[in-house]
């Protein structure tokens, strides 16, 4: 008998937070239920000014809110529909952008976090369990420091960035880094980047340490759809 495996994919941004994205929760995991993915990581992009000036409960409960609104929509969607929905996000420092993994809401307290040098960050979530991956380390201008990452976004499928996300590099990189972490997504922002990335397991994950743990473990495979490829018709 073949072995069932799982879909997952690890960057997707939700236009109820992300306003670079089109696409809402709800209906983002409506799209990756119909393309076979068993999880997504929403992976909204931090936005400093929104915790810049908390002080009180009151004011950080309202930033969080806003922070997650599209991952509470698409979790909410996700636990009707049988969709494992995580909590993940994407921050820019300097030149690069960082993805967090195995956070949950005491994550963003932590407002000093938007001006930390990437040893400060690496050494913030190592304290915390926390998995940082570098995302789409060669994008444009990115200068990826490897030594303060616990891994590399080696493919970056979305459609309209997909020509300057210089995968070549950054598989190159992971080459000379054997204990780095390597994964894949899908950077979806419209239905055309989605389903586009991710891992392929024959664990399903059902949270952040299971992510790890299959990413640790090598028994996976990574999906790319490159822009001239419709995965809807593959």
């Amino acid at each position: 008998m073949e072995k069932k495996t799982y879909k997952t994919e690890t960057h997707l941004h939700c236009s109820e937070t992300s306003g670079c994205s089109a696409i809402g929760g709800a209906e983002f995991v409506r799209i990756y239920k119909d393309a076979g993915y068993s999880t997504i990581f929403v992976t909204d992009h931090y936005r400093r000014k929104r915790f810049e000036d908390c002080e009180t409960e009151e004011q950080y409960r309202a930033a969080i809110d806003k922070q997650l609104a599209g991952y509470y929509a698409a979790k909410a969607e996700g636990d009707k529909i049988g969709v494992t929905v995580l909590m993940s996000c994407e921050l820019h420092i300097g030149k690069n952008d960082y993805l967090f993994y195995g956070i949950d809401e005491s994550f963003f307290y932590h407002k000093e976090i938007g001006t930390m040098t990437p040893e400060e960050l690496f050494d913030f979530c190592n304290e915390r369990g926390y998995t940082l991956i570098a995302g789409h380390p060669f994008r444009e201008t990115r200068e990826p420091v490897p030594h303060a990452v616990h891994g590399l976004e080696i493919v970056n499928a979305s459609f309209n960035h997909y020509h300057h996300n210089n995968n070549d590099k950054a598989l190159a990189l992971a080459e000379t880094l054997p204990n780095h972490l390597r994964t894949s997504g899908s950077d979806a922002h419209y239905k055309s980047d989605a389903a586009r990335g991710g891992i392929i397991s024959e664990k399903k994950i059902e949270s952040a340490a299971d992510y790890i743990e299959v990413l640790r473990s090598g028994n996976y495979e990574i999906i790319c759809f490159p822009p001239e490829v419709d995965p809807w018709e593959v």
